[in-house]
């Protein structure tokens, strides 16, 4: 009992490293879209919330440790990149306590290495976001919430305050965990303190910090901006069958690294190892719930989290919303692992290899190509050595990233759902650079030339194809 605790700790040691060391490896240094924008600038210019750097609700807690870790260090890439090895480190540890398993066991090593190497997981330790470690905050504060210990249970709740101030969009994760506790725990009133301190723990600090009632109006104005105007919800992205198109292509291929269209062969045989543990989970699903309840209870939270994610997050272009998602099913598979060719257990283990190896390829190579500009990156680049008496006509969003990255010119923003066109810019002696599929916006304008940028998509779904126009050769 005591050797195989002590392995377990040495196990424990040799993976935070490994988590610190090849995430620091894979950091990328350049700012690869509009939201890693917002945090790159809180934590290198200033932290404002009016200035949207970051949006609300301003995701304190990961920003200020981002901030003491970015004065120690001064290696922006690095800063987010060491989050994240710490993140994925939890995320692990945590899971094996609710799964009631050892790291040096069987199981315990295959859910230790699909975590690893998930390719979600990964490229999300590297960006600069707050999600992994919202789900790593989540995972803890879970386990403590279900565990039949009030000490443990009192630091649950307080986790979930914490949550709410590193990634608020996952609260819906902890109601059904808050729930079951309320009902076996009558020390309700000590219960809610201990949230209440999570909460005011970064909280407080805030209001001081923008003041009540502007932060009280950034709170109204963005919060409805993100229902009803640029969130990507049910309200102004209403398709359904789209909506569920990408929830199902984004867990399947991003998140679990399954084959889709245009693909590599190598996710192919991967969906093919994946296919088989999904009918196995099938197979043997009642088993695994009924013996170990903490997986029930972790599909019943995640189920809540899908509507939530469905009707409320931008689903359609920014992937990283269905991780909480991609987690349980790694979870849910790892455990119908031990039933997949029970009696075959050379070919079983031969399997189950192939599909780690696979996923460590897959999940390598999206890391080195996460290293590279993206679409939106590349195309500064290119402008950068443009001169600077230019024009360029695109979207707010992208104007507003060009701007960041010191592009010299004037700046037009396109009204996309406008028949409004922009009217006297033609200047047959001046550079006009359109971005997007514009041209039809503009006046009079004569495109002769065109070109593209591009990036992996399943590295970043955010302007992953830029199309740029211009009235001169480029």
């Amino acid at each position: 009992m005591v050797r195989a605790h002590f392995l377990n700790n040495q196990l424990n040691y040799i993976l935070l490293l490994c988590c610190l060391v090849t995430r620091i490896f894979t950091s990328i240094h350049y700012i690869e879209d509009i939201d890693s924008l917002r945090f790159a600038y809180s934590v290198i210019d200033e932290y404002d919330i009016l200035k949207l750097q970051p949006h609300f609700p301003g995701y304190p807690i990961f920003c200020l440790l981002a901030n003491i870790l970015y004065e120690i260090i001064g290696n922006l890439g690095i800063v987010f990149s060491i989050i994240g090895g710490l993140s994925t480190f939890f995320i692990i540890y945590f899971t094996l306590k609710i799964l009631k398993i050892h790291f040096s066991s069987k199981m315990g090593i295959i859910v230790v290495l699909l975590l690893f190497f998930n390719p979600m997981i990964w490229l999300m330790g590297n960006r600069y976001m707050p999600d992994l470690m919202g789900l790593a905050i989540f995972i803890a504060s879970f386990y403590m919430l279900l565990k039949v210990d009030a000490k443990s249970n009192f630091l649950g709740i307080f986790l979930f305050g914490i949550l709410l101030g590193t990634r608020l969009s996952y609260f819906p994760l902890l109601l059904f965990p808050i729930i079951l506790l309320l009902k076996r725990n009558n020390r309700w009133l000590l219960l809610s303190l201990s949230g209440l301190l999570g909460v005011f723990i970064w909280l407080l600090p805030l209001v001081q910090m923008m003041g009540f009632e502007n932060l009280y109006l950034a709170a109204l104005r963005q919060t409805s901006g993100h229902f009803l105007d640029y969130g990507g919800t049910i309200i102004t992205e209403n398709n359904w069958i789209i909506r569920f198109k990408y929830l199902l292509n984004t867990t399947w291929s991003d998140g679990l690294g399954g084959y889709w269209a245009n693909r590599s062969y190598i996710t192919l045989f991967i969906s093919i190892i994946l296919l088989l543990l999904i009918i196995s989970t099938f197979k043997n699903f009642k088993y695994i719930i009924n013996k170990n309840s903490n997986i029930k209870y972790l599909i019943i939270s995640t189920l809540l989290y899908l509507i939530w994610v469905l009707l409320f997050q931008n689903i359609i272009y920014k992937s990283r919303h269905v991780m909480p998602l991609v987690f349980t099913f790694v979870i849910i598979l790892s455990a119908s692992a031990k039933f997949l060719f029970q009696n075959q257990y050379i070919f079983q283990r031969l399997i189950l290899s192939g599909l780690i190896l696979l996923l460590a390829l897959l999940t390598i190579n999206l890391s080195i190509q996460h290293k590279n500009p993206t679409a939106i990156k590349k195309l500064s680049n290119f402008l950068k050595q443009k001169n600077d008496n230019k024009i360029i006509v695109s979207i707010p969003l992208i104007n507003y990233y060009l701007k960041s990255q010191n592009i010299k010119g004037e700046f037009i923003d396109v009204e996309i759902n406008s028949e409004k066109k922009i009217l006297n810019i033609i200047n047959k002696e001046q550079p006009i650079f359109i971005i997007g599929n514009f041209v039809d916006k503009v006046n009079g304008y004569d495109a002769i030339s065109d070109t593209s940028f591009y990036h992996n998509p399943y590295v970043n779904r955010m302007w992953s194809s830029i199309n740029l126009f211009s009235n001169q050769k480029l």
